[in-house]
């Protein structure tokens, strides 16, 4: 039976998406991007200058995906080979997701790791996250254009980065969740973090998890430190390997880890389910502590992301760690001599709080079924992003 994705996707995840989405700006960033990219590109770029694994092409890698796609609820999606020295697999795409994996990971991985990072790829993509994370890759790749033209303010950079890292643990959830236990997910981190397969000599996965320990403890102690881990990850996509690996151990102890193995549970978990992992690991406390009866409120999404409560005054009131106004006023502050925009929005723009990914996704699956015309799913596409 398949395991939905709501009963095991990281509470910072959902927070920090919802975050993201409440930063003003964001809605009209996806849709300028919306407007210039298009998925078959990526088709065009994949079937042209990558190799297209299959059932006759390095069958080995591509029968791999089927049961984990099975175990995730999703559709087994294209899978390519792509020469590149480091060891990497990233998945892209909107309606039809595709996941991409390097030479170098093949190099890098033993084979008997490789089915844990599909299914990490494969978590991604039962967790709904590719058509952000997709969104969030371009554009962070391009700043320096897309920031000239007023579209991606600075904090929505960090945002969007922030919650990139969120979602590797939902990701890694699911790859725990396919093996049975996060042992193989824990090796997978330190296979990222320096451990090649010709490396030689004692290798102790307990060592690489109590320095994962130390360096919570080393932040969690020092106000200066949880500065510096901030500045240093804020234009990170992935978290720190040790941190995932601990993460992934923890988890497979919880009691929401159990109940998912033997089939007990009966509703999605919440937050209040189990303390331990209420907790942002990459800096405030209660970041991750989701309350979903709590609808974010434009502009809410700043709060989260530059007013960390990383400390506290004597009067009990917290104050922000690090003052990001002079980061972030001059992407906020309108203009003087911006006339006001008083137009109102066409009749076809979706309603203000609709999750316009989720809208398209919900037509995409009318379009697979025969309900709906190709032509019919392109005009309410476009509708709903506003083209």
């Amino acid at each position: 039976m398949a395991i939905d994705s709501s009963y095991y996707v990281h509470e910072s995840d959902k927070a920090a998406l919802n975050a993201l989405k409440a930063i003003p700006g964001f809605q009209q960033l996806m849709k300028a991007l919306m407007k210039i990219w298009n998925e078959r590109q990526f088709r065009i770029l994949n079937m042209s200058g990558r190799i297209r694994i299959s059932e006759n092409q390095l069958p080995q890698y591509y029968n791999m995906l089927p049961p984990i796609c099975e175990k995730l609820g999703i559709d087994v999606p294209d899978l390519y080979l792509e020469l590149n020295v480091n060891p990497n697999a990233y998945t892209y795409g909107d309606t039809t997701p595709f996941i991409v994996i390097t030479s170098g990971l093949l190099d890098t991985m033993p084979e008997e790791l490789i089915p844990t990072v599909l299914a990490h790829e494969c978590g991604h993509i039962a967790c709904h996250h590719v058509l952000y994370s997709t969104m969030g890759r371009i554009l962070l790749n391009s700043t320096s254009s897309i920031m000239r033209s007023g579209l991606l303010t600075m904090p929505l950079m960090i945002a969007f980065y922030y919650w990139m890292r969120c979602s590797e643990l939902s990701a890694d959830r699911a790859a725990v969740i396919y093996d049975g236990s996060a042992d193989k997910m824990s090796e997978v981190c330190m296979r990222f973090a320096g451990l090649d397969k010709n490396v030689q000599g004692v290798i102790s996965k307990d060592e690489f998890l109590k320095q994962a320990e130390e360096y919570r403890e080393i932040v969690k102690n020092s106000t200066w430190d949880k500065t510096l881990e901030f500045l240093t990850l804020s234009t990170k996509s992935h978290p720190l390997t040790a941190v995932r690996a601990l993460e992934s151990i923890e988890w497979a102890q919880s009691d929401q880890f159990k109940k998912i193995m033997d089939g007990t549970y009966d509703q999605a978990p919440t937050s209040d389910d189990d303390d331990t992992f209420g907790n942002d690991v990459f800096g405030r406390d209660d970041f991750g502590k989701d309350k979903p009866e709590e609808k974010a409120k434009e502009g809410s999404g700043l709060k989260q992301f530059f007013g960390f409560d990383m400390d506290s005054s004597s009067d009990g009131e917290s104050k922000p760690l690090f003052d990001f106004s002079k980061i972030t006023s001059p992407f906020m502050k309108k203009k003087e001599d911006e006339p006001a925009h008083t137009a109102e929005a066409p009749a076809s723009a979706p309603a203000d709080g609709v999750d316009i990914a989720a809208e398209i996704r919900k037509y995409k699956a009318l379009l697979d079924d025969g309900i709906i015309t190709q032509e019919e799913f392109d005009a309410k596409k476009k509708q709903l992003l506003n083209l």
